[in-house]
Order: structure tokens, then C-alpha cells, then sequence
């Protein structure tokens, strides 16, 4: 990496103004790969329709569906389960990273539909990580860590100001650890998104200036969680099944990260932990 590029790496930053706007009910970004034909005299090409998918795929549930001709890939659940705030991830995360430090599909569009959320990608070539382990070499392994270990050590490089813990836009959590129904921030501190995470896993709501009991309990376990620290970018589900891999044996280069919707600032140790929980 040139000089030039590693000091632009030093103070990037999300431009939460500039984000695509969630609450339209539809939206394409014509400047991606989808929509650019060669061919001038040719129509412009159209996603498919959330209509279309129904007819040809049924009921599509909480699944992604692979339009390999089109090199696409269309995520989609219902509303109360997928948010848009993925959508903003994605288109955010590319114009940040152009160059592909932090390689993610490319966002071409998305679609409510009823109750239900469509988002249309680039359809990341390869296979998970977790399809390809048994065959992996130690070699592969190392070499896959090492990048993985880039990749994250890029996307921590994003800065925020005022510091908080919440979504790429600086919206409410989206960790399905959080989907409760109560509040969901964002978050002010550390310490105030571990004592909520201590209220949700002892069954309490967390509210603002609402007390949360046993905080200071032994056997609780409240002070193993560090309220000092940095508050890092986060993909929040880096497991197996999210890392995209492309290659043979002693070939084996990342593709991509996929599955998004999770993703925020959260504290630095959180990304660990979630990586654990999903091993």
C-alpha cells in the first residue's frame, strides 16, 4: 500500500448525511454495476420485481435467492426482521473502501414490499468458509487469517464524532441480541451499553433512568465487562458462514463479507464475542 493511500486510511468517517434514505419504499443506484450497459441503444436494465420473485420462487421466507445470469443476489425478510440499516452498511462501506480494502457486494437497489424488505446485491462469487474448511491446509488457513486480520484492522480505521455505539447511521442498535421491546439506543458509553446488555441477559427491559437490579451482584458477573475502551465499526456476525472464499488449495483468496445487518459501532471486544457465539 503507497504511502498516499495509508495516510487517507487515517481519518475515515461514514457521512451519515450522504446515506441513501431508508424510509423510501424503493430506490436504485443507477451509477452500479447493474444498470451500466455497454450498449447505449439498449433499455436500461430493470431488477426484478418483488412480484416477479413471488410468482417464480413462492414464498420467499427469510432467504437470499442467487440470480447468477444477473450476477445478483436479493436478501429478503420481513420488515420487522431486515432492516434497510443494511442497505446503508453495504453503499456506505463502498464508497468508503473503493478501492476494495473491505470487500462487500456492491448495493444495487432495494424494495418494500408489503410487510416484507428486498435488497439487491452483487452476488459474491465462491463459497463460505464454512463449505471449504475440511479441505483448507494450515497454509490456507494462516494466509486466510492474515487477511481477515487486514480487513478488520481496515474497517476499525472508520472514525465517528461524538462517539456512540449504535447503528451505521447512528440509529438504534441492530445486534439481534438487542431486538427486544424496549429501547435501543444508541448508546452514550460503554459502560452504559454493558449495563444493558446485563439487563437484557437477567430478563430486564432497560430503559432510560429506569434502575437496573443487580448491577453490583458477585455472582453476576456485571465486572468482567470492561466499561473502558474503544468503540469500533463492527460487522457483528463474522462467522464461517459470512466470509466469502474463492480458490483450491494453497489458492484460497477472500471474495467477501456478506451479511451485514448487524453491523455498527460497538465496543472492542464485542465483534470477539459474537465471532465466539457463532463458532
Amino acid at each position: 500500500m503507497s504511502a498516499n493511500r495509508e495516510n487517507t486510511l487515517h481519518d475515515l468517517r461514514i457521512d451519515v448525511s450522504a446515506l441513501p434514505d431508508i424510509t423510501q419504499p424503493e430506490m436504485d443506484f443507477l451509477d452500479s454495476s447493474f444498470f451500466q450497459t455497454r450498449d447505449s441503444t439498449q433499455a436500461r436494465p430493470q431488477l426484478p420485481t418483488p412480484a416477479s420473485l413471488f410468482e417464480e420462487y413462492g414464498d420467499c421466507g427469510a432467504d437470499v435467492i442467487t440470480i447468477k445470469e444477473l450476477n445478483l443476489a436479493i436478501k429478503t425478510d420481513a420488515q420487522a426482521y431486515l432492516n434497510l440499516e443494511e442497505a446503508q452498511t453495504l453503499w456506505a462501506i463502498r464508497k468508503v473502501f473503493p478501492n476494495g480494502d473491505v470487500p462487500v457486494p456492491e448495493l444495487f437497489g432495494w424494495r418494500k414490499y408489503g410487510d416484507r424488505v428486498f435488497i439487491y446485491m452483487s452476488l459474491v462469487p465462491g463459497e463460505t468458509l464454512r463449505e471449504v474448511w475440511q479441505s483448507l491446509n494450515e497454509d490456507d488457513k494462516a494466509s486466510l487469517q492474515n487477511r481477515l486480520k487486514e480487513i478488520i484492522g481496515t474497517l476499525r480505521k472508520l472514525k465517528q464524532s461524538p462517539e456512540i455505539i449504535g447503528s451505521a447511521r447512528r440509529g438504534p442498535l441492530q445486534d439481534r441480541f438487542f431486538r427486544i421491546d424496549g429501547e435501543k439506543g444508541p448508546l452514550s458509553s460503554i459502560k452504559q451499553f454493558n449495563d444493558w446488555l446485563f439487563a437484557i441477559a437477567t430478563r430486564q427491559d432497560p430503559q432510560p433512568g429506569k434502575e437496573i437490579q443487580g448491577l453490583d451482584h458477585p455472582d453476576m458477573y456485571r465486572d468482567v465487562l470492561p466499561d473502558e475502551g474503544n468503540i469500533y465499526f463492527t460487522h457483528g456476525d463474522l462467522t464461517l458462514v459470512n466470509i466469502m472464499v474463492s480458490g483450491s488449495p494453497g489458492t484460497y483468496v477472500i471474495t467477501g463479507i456478506i451479511d451485514w445487518e448487524q453491523a455498527g459501532w460497538y465496543p472492542d471486544y464485542w465483534e470477539y464475542c459474537r465471532i465466539l457465539l457463532g463458532v
